[in-house]
């Protein structure tokens, strides 16, 4: 046995030799024929190597935190339309290379959405990055200075699906519509992006201070994407109220 555990680490089939013992346990209670017992086993590495992959590409996609769409609260806000988002976590929007825009005030759950939806894409084995538009800005100003603009940019490219978050929040420093107009030029139907904005898109040009650019970014973006508007209540003021009633309630019983 010491001898066979040696040996699937040699040939790096940690998920077979992980459920060896039980799977040894289970074929002679059973009586599985040997072909049952390989089939189990193999069946155990697909398994163990399918978690490390989605693990890895979570990793990867560095989201702000990992979101699912089992974690999110669908009766709390009630303009959010179960259907389309699980339409859009099958993922067939990222087959057909289109866009999606999620648009509303803050805390209504589009980060939630976004990520989530991008979760799903990672286990469906396809690519992707989480960055706000900060990070854009940031990447691209960072990279500029050491003149590896290309370098960054093929970081923006090769994802099969994007996401870029908190559009809206304040107005972007001089040349950030440049940069923004160049990802979503070089991924336009050919890799799909996911945009959240807190502002009306007529709101974009004072934004990045280019009005030019904005609308030319939006014919592009908007000319396949899937537009998701939400409005209603925010979670974190919810998630504000129940704290602070906590905190009361906790206050209430040591006095």
């Amino acid at each position: 046995m010491t001898q066979l555990t040696a040996t699937l680490k040699q040939l790096k089939l940690s998920g077979l030799g992980r459920t060896l013992d039980l799977r040894l346990q289970e074929a002679a209670a059973s009586r599985l024929s040997h072909l049952e017992f390989l089939e189990l086993l193999f069946q155990d590495e697909i398994h163990q190597r399918e978690e490390k992959r989605i693990e890895t590409r979570t990793r990867q996609a560095e989201f702000k935190s990992l979101k699912t769409l089992e974690d999110f609260d669908w009766r709390f806000n009630e303009s959010v339309s179960r259907k389309d988002i699980y339409e859009l976590a099958a993922g067939h929007f990222i087959r057909n290379g289109t866009d999606v825009l999620f648009i509303g005030p803050p805390g209504v759950g589009k980060t939630h959405l976004a990520q989530a939806i991008g979760y799903e894409a990672i286990k469906q084995g396809f690519t992707v990055r989480y960055r706000s538009i900060f990070d854009v800005v940031a990447d691209f100003l960072a990279e500029e200075a050491l003149q590896q603009r290309d370098k960054i940019l093929r970081q923006y490219l090769k994802p099969d699906l994007l996401i870029i978050d908190d559009m809206g929040l304040k107005q972007l420093p001089k040349h950030a519509g440049e940069y923004l107009f160049e990802v979503i030029m070089r991924r336009y139907e050919t890799r799909s992006t996911i945009m959240t904005s807190n502002r009306p898109t007529e709101d974009w040009g004072k934004l990045l201070q280019d009005v030019p650019t904005a609308s030319a970014i939006l014919d592009r973006f908007l000319h396949h994407a899937a537009l998701i508007a939400i409005n209603g209540k925010s979670y974190r003021l919810k998630d504000a109220a129940a704290n602070r009633q906590k905190q009361n309630d906790k206050s209430a019983k040591t006095e």
